[in-house]
């Protein structure tokens, strides 16, 4: 009976396993410029491979940007590891610029820039038929980088500081003692 059970645990675990393991993962993020001559905005994405446990030779996938009427791809560049042979066009075909494949366990795979339209909101770029990794969706982010002035109050306090210690320093009276 123990014989039966420990075949059946070794089993489970031989069919569970292998359906957990991924090779890689593919993680990306996009940033929305808010400064958009002629009422359009650029938006860089980087794409990343992390996680990655085998030797990638190439990578094919499809890059669909949502919505369709709200912006367009304007390139499409391959990380340092790869060779682009399909251009700026919406499918991406790389192949490893090495020839032997990329073992990285982390590493970008490609930087795509966008332009997208002022008004639009919930933009998505899509990475879609991986070859390698599972579809993506990324969100395009407006960056928030605004000069708000925190650091005011600091340099008042500062100058209020030093402005009491030279007047301090100038107004202080020579003290001696005299002995009568």
């Amino acid at each position: 009976m123990k014989k039966l059970l420990s075949i059946l645990g070794v089993g489970v675990a031989a069919l569970v396993l292998p359906m957990s393991v991924e090779a890689a993962r593919i993680t990306g993020n996009c940033e929305k410029d808010t400064n958009c001559p002629d009422d359009v905005c650029q938006s860089v994405c980087t794409i990343k491979i992390v996680e990655n446990t085998s030797t990638i030779q190439n990578f094919e996938g499809d890059l669909v940007f949502t919505p369709a009427d709200g912006g367009q791809i304007v390139s499409v560049t391959a990380g340092d590891d790869f060779t682009n042979l399909s251009g700026n066009d919406a499918h991406i075909n790389f192949v490893a610029a090495n020839g032997t494949g990329v073992t990285a366990s982390s590493f970008t795979l490609a930087t795509v820039v966008l332009n997208v339209d002022k008004d639009v909101t919930g933009c998505l770029l899509q990475l879609t038929n991986p070859s390698i990794g599972a579809e993506i969706d990324i969100e395009i982010e407006v960056e928030t980088d605004v000069d708000t002035g925190a650091a005011l109050p600091i340099t008042i306090l500062a100058c209020g500081i030093g402005a009491g210690a030279v007047i301090y320093v100038v107004t202080k009276k020579n003290k001696k003692l005299y002995k009568i």
